[in-house]
């Protein structure tokens, strides 16, 4: 039977006990069922603590502990993978192209998740530290170009890196398709209660994750107003940072969730805040928010500039609080355009960012790769 080979580093845990938490563990496992659809039996390898192989929900998955650098664990994967691929028949997925190694003898895709090097660096306080900031994002950006050359097919989850990538290169040494990430989408907008406007930031709580832009952006509107409910949902490093900012405010509440509710979280919420400062693909945040019914705020960031036409669909701000905060007061006296541009978000996520979109999508690359 053939065999599609998927590498990615913790699919799941180390100890291979339960499945990782993550979007690309999210997106991996949405994209199982297409191929198994070809015929393949899926094989996984991944990092761990020591080595293993378990069936897992019908997948056998390899735990392979050599290396701990993603270099060193390239050249585990690819010693053990070699052994075992058929170039004529098998399927080769790196399930994030920071694991690819040279395969284009065989029928190899890579996945890009967007620009990761494109966060700022605060602490680059002295002409030293910020040249150094330099060359290690130069560094990094040269290495994905040569990296990415060395598979038979590229897919990309946003235009961003396809820009950058024709920017910086002669000629475009690999082929490349964009397959934006996609969302659940309810049968119709929920519906949202009267009163209160309730505003949520739904994230992982990491600095470039926007945590301090948006406690400096709504702490004035909680010192302000009444007519405001503000729900923090995830975990994260900043959590502390948060609780300590925001969580003396009776008009705040922190949740944690899991991915597969993100809906259900943001249904009966009126404004959805994505304030990232940079790493940002095709948001899953800004969907599931946008598919929900929310008026979204979001920076010019990444994929998100794919995904938000401003004051159509949502509105569209730089990583600064004072421009988040002028941004929430706008939609906050303004129900008509909050309404609109909900509205608009979520006809826009139906129509473009749904899973079966992005499924038609995925078949057509492995047709193409299969043949």
């Amino acid at each position: 039977m053939k065999t599609a080979y998927i590498l990615y580093e913790n699919y799941l845990t180390s100890d291979g006990c339960r499945m990782s938490l993550g979007g690309i563990q999210t997106y991996i496992a949405n994209l199982i069922p297409i191929v198994q659809q070809y015929g393949y039996k899926v094989h996984i390898y991944q990092h761990s603590l020591k080595d293993f192989d378990v069936d897992w929900n019908g997948l056998h998955i390899s735990g392979i502990s050599q290396g701990k650098t993603v270099v060193e664990m390239k050249k585990a994967f690819k010693k053990r993978l070699l052994k075992e691929i058929n170039k004529d028949a098998d399927l080769l997925i790196f399930g994030c192209e920071s694991f690819a190694f040279d395969s284009r003898e065989y029928k190899s895709i890579a996945i890009q998740h967007g620009i990761s090097w494109d966060k700022p660096c605060y602490h680059a306080s002295t002409k030293q530290k910020i040249i150094i900031g330099h060359l290690r994002k130069i560094k990094l950006a040269w290495s994905t170009i040569h990296r990415v050359s060395k598979v038979k097919m590229l897919v990309c989850v946003d235009y961003n890196f396809v820009n950058w990538y024709r920017a910086l290169t002669v000629y475009p040494f690999v082929r490349m398709q964009v397959i934006p990430n996609f969302t659940q989408i309810p049968p119709t907008i929920p519906i949202k209660p009267e009163g209160k406007v309730n505003i949520i930031f739904a994230r992982r709580f990491y600095e470039y994750r926007g945590t301090h832009i948006f406690a400096e952006a709504i702490k004035p509107l909680l010192n302000e107003r009444n007519d405001i409910a503000i729900t923090i949902a995830g975990e994260g490093p900043d959590e502390n940072y948060l609780h300590s900012e925001l969580g003396g405010y009776p008009q705040v509440s922190f949740i944690k969730y899991s991915s597969e509710d993100s809906l259900d979280i943001h249904a009966d919420k009126h404004i959805a805040v994505i304030p990232t400062l940079g790493s940002e693909g095709t948001s899953l945040s800004l969907l599931e928010a946008m598919a929900s019914g929310c008026t979204v705020i979001c920076t010019n960031v990444g994929g998100m500039t794919n995904i938000v036409l401003d004051h159509y669909n949502g509105i569209m701000i730089n990583p600064k609080a004072e421009e988040l905060n002028s941004a929430l007061r706008n939609v906050l006296d303004d129900d008509i355009l909050r309404n609109r541009l909900a509205q608009k978000a979520y006809e826009t996520a139906s129509m473009a960012f749904s899973l079966k979109n992005w499924q038609q999508s995925w078949k057509k690359i492995i047709n193409e790769i299969v043949k």
